[in-house]
């Protein structure tokens, strides 16, 4: 692929030209210079420059599309030309950070006993970027929680999940057997960031009792759920997040809380017209049955709105 446009396509998603040359791990001045030949070519300007960075121009927007879909087409002739040339059998798949580290160790272990021949691939994102990745071309097929809206994509439900409060044992409602709104609103809260499933079914539930997280009092959003454990273990403040992040913490405790929809489904996503490959269909088989064995065994959380 055209290295232009790969700095062209970093430059328009970081909004930048310091982070896309970072992210590419070239100087600046490469980075402008391949930037200043593609304009060049096109006899247009691809960006507006200011002080806040830079945006598309609508002929930088029509470039960006397709280039968009070049990237996730090289992508895709350049795994399946690998896996001819090498005689290797790979699965690309992408999870969120929640089913990475909670829910996939243990289903990915079975089938790599099963299919020891297949090579695994797997990239770990917030729930927004799985999905593009799945739209794009860029996997087999991703997993991620929250709603999905009206996309075009064959969904699997996977495992059932249950939301609500982390807070520290020894903080004062690790033994209470829920918590109110009222309460919510009056501590410090460490949240997931912006676009990950976690986050946007905690952003939905408070919006559905007319309320936004302006109400609340978030002192940080972080994408690591380990660094939000460490913090809520020390009482620096408490989150929301899935009950299963404390099933193998001790030092944590799950609280419902009262008065919020928080429970949801983990989906598996792939492409409205999915490849037709046998180790990929056996994945998801074997996550399939992984999730339904799961659900069958794990704790059934009422959700607090119902009672």
């Amino acid at each position: 692929m055209d290295n232009r446009l790969l700095i062209f396509l970093a430059t328009a998603r970081e909004g930048h030209i310091t982070g896309a040359a970072r992210s590419l791990n070239l100087s600046i001045s490469a980075a402008s210079h391949q930037i200043a030949q593609l304009e060049l070519e096109f006899g247009t300007s691809l960006f507006v420059r200011g002080n806040r960075g830079m945006h598309l121009t609508p002929a930088g927007q029509a470039l960006f599309s397709y280039a968009n879909q070049i990237e996730a087409l090289w992508q895709t002739a350049y795994r399946e030309v690998r896996q001819k040339a090498e005689d290797e059998r790979w699965v690309h798949l992408a999870a969120s950070h929640t089913v990475t580290e909670f829910f996939l160790p243990d289903a990915l272990g079975q089938f790599r006993r099963t299919h020891p021949g297949v090579h695994l691939h797997l990239t770990m994102a917030n729930s927004h970027d799985v999905i593009s990745r799945v739209e794009t071309g860029q996997v087999d097929f991703g997993i991620a929680e929250g709603r999905l809206g009206h996309r075009k994509l064959q969904v699997t439900n996977l495992w059932q999940d249950q939301l609500g409060l982390i807070v520290s044992r020894s903080h004062p409602w690790a033994l209470r057997s829920e918590i109110s709104l009222k309460d919510l609103q009056s501590v410090d809260l460490i949240l997931r960031e912006e676009g990950s499933g976690t986050r946007s079914i905690f952003d939905q539930a408070l919006k559905r009792q007319g309320l936004h997280l302006t109400d609340l009092r978030v002192m940080a959003e972080l994408s690591s759920i380990r660094a939000i454990l460490d913090l809520v273990n020390h009482n620096i403040g408490l989150s929301v997040m899935s009950w299963i992040t404390t099933r193998n913490t001790p030092d944590v405790a799950f609280v419902p809380i009262a008065g919020l929809e928080l429970t949801r489904q983990i989906h598996l996503i792939q492409s409205a017209q999915p490849q037709e490959r046998q180790q990929v269909n056996d994945l998801v088989e074997v996550l399939v049955r992984a999730a339904h064995a799961f659900n069958a065994q794990s704790p059934k959380i009422l959700d607090p709105s119902n009672g």
